[in-house]
């Protein structure tokens, strides 16, 4: 497990071929997802109550409780996941890719690894975030046996989707204030 997670976060592209093709990885790939959503609503709700003295009280009620914060997350992080991962499996195949929603669980999931530099403040948010778009891509190519430049191309046009399908989602979350 530990020489999966360090070859995702070292973007060595055999061990995300590896993850991609070994369904017993799918509950992995899970829990890490679970985990990071943990991880992104503490350091979410760590956020809130630093800044909400400086913040107007109405704002601060309208983010709600540090456990509405961390639900909410590991919620959308798990919404987050399944629905992009299908989103970016039916665009894939749509640009002649060899891959399936199961496929993209697994390397989408052990992925979220990256999260984890969120702890660092500024800096690892920063790395947080280009390492999630470095992993995305090569999830997509090692999933999907394309080369880097379609898996891009997958990855950019999977997002635009995902960003239509996710308003639509949030626009029936809302009410359920999540």
């Amino acid at each position: 497990m530990m020489d999966r997670l360090m070859g995702v976060l070292t973007l060595k592209a055999p061990v995300y071929k590896a993850i991609a093709e070994d369904t017993s990885a799918t509950t992995t790939a899970g829990i890490i997802t679970v985990v990071m959503g943990v991880l992104g609503g503490v350091l979410g709700a760590m956020a809130l109550s630093l800044a909400g003295s400086s913040l107007p009280p109405e704002q601060v009620a309208a983010m709600g409780s540090p456990v509405k914060i961390i639900v909410s997350t590991i919620l959308n992080t798990i919404i987050g996941w399944l629905v992009g991962s299908w989103v970016l499996a039916f665009v894939a195949k749509m640009f002649g890719g060899k891959t399936d929603f199961g496929e993209m669980l697994r390397v989408f999931g052990f992925a979220q690894i990256f999260q984890v530099l969120n702890i660092v403040p500024c800096l690892g948010t920063l790395l947080a975030f280009f390492g999630s778009i470095a992993a995305a891509v090569l999830g997509i190519r090692e999933a999907a046996g394309f080369d880097t430049v379609k898996a891009i191309l997958v990855g950019i046009v999977g997002f635009i989707a995902l960003f239509l399908v996710s308003i639509v989602i949030g626009m029936i979350l809302a009410p359920l204030g999540l």
